[in-house]
C-alpha cells in the first residue's frame, strides 16, 4: 500500500506552482459560463506553462463530471485562496495519474462519478498527468483527509442552487 506523504490542511497560497496552475484551470474550466477567464484565456495560460495540449484533457474532465456526477463536487472561483475537499481530491487523482497508480485515481473519481464515468476519465486524467509531468510540472502526493467527509454515510444529492460553486 502507498504511504501518503502529507496529511495537514492546504490552501492555494501553499500548494506547488504546478498544483496551483491545475487547479486555476479545472476551476475557470468548471465555470466557463462565467465572463472571466475565457477560454482562450486559460489556453495562452497553460500554453506559458508549455502544457496546453492539456487543455482539451480538462475540458473532458469537466464533461464527465457534468454528465455523469451522482455526488456534488465543490469547485470555488479561480481566484479563491481556500480549496474544498473536492479541489484537494482532484489533485489526489492526478497526482496518482502522475504515479501511475491508476487504482487510486479511478477510486477517488468514483467519489463523485459512477463507475463507468469513472474509467470514461481515467483517459483525460491520464493524457493531463502526461502532458504536465512532460513539462516538468510534477504534481506532489498529498492526502488531505476531510473529518466531514470522514463521517458522512449518505450520498449527497445535487439540487439547483447548491452553494458547490463560489
Amino acid at each position: 500500500m502507498h504511504q501518503s506523504t502529507y496529511t495537514g490542511s492546504l490552501n492555494l497560497p501553499a500548494l506547488s506552482a504546478a498544483e496551483r496552475l491545475f487547479i486555476w484551470g479545472f476551476r475557470a474550466k468548471a465555470r466557463s459560463g462565467s465572463a472571466v477567464p475565457t477560454a482562450a484565456e486559460i489556453k495562452q495560460v497553460y500554453d506559458h506553462f508549455r502544457v496546453g495540449d492539456a487543455v482539451p484533457s480538462l475540458e473532458s474532465i469537466i464533461e464527465i463530471f457534468a454528465c455523469t456526477a451522482h455526488t456534488a463536487i465543490e469547485v470555488h472561483c479561480p481566484t479563491c485562496p481556500r480549496m474544498s475537499d473536492s479541489e484537494h481530491g482532484v489533485l489526489r487523482a492526478i497526482a496518482a495519474a502522475q504515479q501511475e497508480r491508476i487504482g487510486v485515481a479511478r477510486e477517488q473519481f468514483e467519489c463523485w462519478l459512477l463507475p463507468e464515468g469513472a474509467d470514461w476519465a481515467l483517459a483525460p486524467v491520464r493524457g493531463l498527468a502526461t502532458i504536465f509531468r512532460v513539462a516538468g510540472l510534477i504534481l506532489p502526493d498529498r492526502h488531505v483527509r476531510s473529518l466531514a467527509h470522514d463521517r458522512t454515510m449518505a450520498v449527497k444529492s445535487w439540487f439547483v442552487g447548491s452553494p458547490t460553486l463560489h
